[in-house]
């Protein structure tokens, strides 16, 4: 193989830096030598409503243009209602923040701007017409004496445990208010995580929860530490107002930390959807589709390391969704590692028929086509307690949704398209939810495309069903300003989902999803 080097286009930054080229074999001649035919069709990307009715398929720049589908009329203005938990100092540099957010951020010049857009300032003017307000009376500021005994207490989880209460404690006295907000942030300072860390003298204790404000780690970069302190947080405000935990972090230069820009859409996003505001919703949505997500986690805090939680996480295509608790089931440690926990038949048909339940209560009606989606195969028992919660569903389907391993590339230097589906059969394939996306000339991830597979698919939707389903739902994270999620939204919060409801034990758990994410 020679490697050649050309230069760029001019005008464009970077402009004098070579790229290189490898010059290899084409891809066509390898292709051509293969006697396997694959057969795949180009999903049209689902599009999104917002305000007036207009539409886009780009979040950010939906919102840029049209605002908040929330908002239906050009004169509307909306109002989101903020409380505030933490300590004085966190309180303080949370004020600024939202003032911060609510004028325009401009993105870097070292970012592409097409696929992480500037911010264009979350108040009462175009394009969100959103006015953010905060008042004292729902600020709750927690003093340094309370943090005594925490600190003369050795034990660690007993540390969590404190501050989890004294947390949960004030948020639950914002939502008692005559008037309260509608979305409460509790601000992490360094002053809380110091009591989190295993090790005081540790100073690399770097990493934050998912959504905030001021970090840019994965939820794949979480401590245990602090994801069973998110999880308790949110277990301890179950029954409150819904809670965004966020953390000021002042080192901007931590690795995988977001831009600004990204992180204030991420947090707008947020606090919109948890007051009650939606963002956007799906182009020709209908009220009869119920889509489920069956996970079953095993939690980070207290119990049995072999006890595990099952759970169902409900969604519509009109962008609700609610959490349905199942079972607690015992994994026996002798069992092989890969073999997965399974729900007797008739754990199944109850779990199924509850989240169907849940459904007609937030929609009113019973559905015509109910979809399950696993990332475990189906064992007998579990297919028949299922299908026997679908017996009276006009159309329903059994999917287990998963990664083998499978690539498919396309002739050229672009990755493949993302909502390519290559059918196996009838019933069976590949779906890529990720991949090059015309609309920002460019692919956002740094490794090949792996596509999901539909590896069972038992019932009556077909391959091109599910997977123009697959493609739809991976549009409805309210909680991101992402163009897409990699998975659908029935299974991309299921870790999340399941730190909390273990965090809550035996209590009986609050179903809107809002309390969870």
């Amino acid at each position: 193989m020679r490697k050649s080097y050309l230069p760029r286009p001019s005008g464009i930054p970077g402009a004098d830096n070579p790229r290189r080229v490898f010059n290899s074999v084409p891809l066509e001649i390898d292709l051509a030598r293969s006697a396997i035919r694959f057969q795949c069709r180009q999903l049209q990307e689902p599009e999104l409503i917002f305000g007036g009715g207009h539409l886009c398929v780009d979040p950010r720049t939906g919102l840029a243009a049209y605002g908040p589908y929330g908002l239906a009329r050009q004169e509307d203005t909306g109002q989101v209602r903020v409380g505030i938990v933490g300590t004085t100092d966190a309180i303080e540099k949370t004020l600024k923040l939202l003032d911060e957010i609510s004028r325009p951020i401009d993105q870097s010049s070292n970012v592409d701007c097409i696929q992480h857009p500037s911010f264009p300032g979350l108040n009462s003017q175009e394009p969100f017409r959103v006015h953010l307000v905060t008042q004292r009376q729902w600020h709750r500021p927690l003093h340094k004496k309370d943090f005594r005994s925490i600190d003369e207490c050795r034990d660690a989880n007993t540390k969590r445990w404190l501050l989890q209460e004294m947390f949960g404690g004030e948020v639950h006295a914002v939502s008692e208010l005559e008037y309260p907000p509608q979305v409460i942030l509790c601000a992490v300072s360094d002053e809380i995580t110091h009591f989190l860390k295993p090790d005081s003298t540790n100073n690399d204790f770097q990493t934050v929860a998912k959504e905030q404000i001021d970090s840019g780690s994965g939820e794949e970069a979480i401590p245990a530490e602090f994801r069973e302190f998110w999880a308790g947080m949110k277990a301890e405000c179950i029954g409150s107002l819904p809670i965004e935990i966020i953390r000021h972090q002042e080192d901007s230069t931590i690795k995988g930390m977001e831009d600004r820009a990204t992180r204030a859409w991420n947090l707008s996003l947020s606090m919109l959807h948890k007051a009650g505001l939606a963002p956007w919703r799906l182009a020709n949505a209908s009220r009869k589709p119920c889509f489920i997500g069956i996970s079953v986690s095993r939690g980070t805090q207290g119990g049995s390391s072999n006890t595990l939680t099952s759970f169902a996480h409900m969604v519509t295509e009109l962008g609700d969704g609610c959490v349905v608790e199942g079972p607690t089931l015992e994994c026996d440690p002798c069992q092989e590692a890969s073999k997965a926990p399974h729900l007797e038949e008739g754990q199944a048909n109850k779990l199924l028929s509850d989240s169907i339940a849940a459904f007609k209560k937030i929609v009113g009606s019973s559905p015509g086509k109910v979809v399950v989606h696993k990332n475990t195969a189906y064992c007998d028992a579990e297919r028949r307690g299922f299908e026997n919660a679908l017996r009276d569903i006009p159309q329903f389907g059994l999917a287990t949704i998963g990664r083998r391993g499978i690539f498919f590339m396309r002739p050229g230097r672009k990755p493949v398209l993302r909502g390519t589906a290559i059918p196996f059969d009838e019933k069976l394939g590949l779906v890529f939810t990720s991949g090059y996306v015309p609309f920002l000339r460019g692919y956002s991830g740094n490794r090949m495309p792996q596509p999901l597979e539909i590896i069972e698919n038992w019932g009556t939707i077909s391959f091109q069903q599910a997977a123009r389903d697959l493609i739809r739902l991976t549009k409805l994270d309210l909680n991101s300003c992402e163009f897409a999620g990699d998975l659908p939204i029935t299974l991309s919060h299921c870790q999340e989902i399941g730190d909390v409801l273990q965090a809550l034990g035996r209590r009986e758990p609050l179903t809107d999803d809002r309390c969870y994410l």
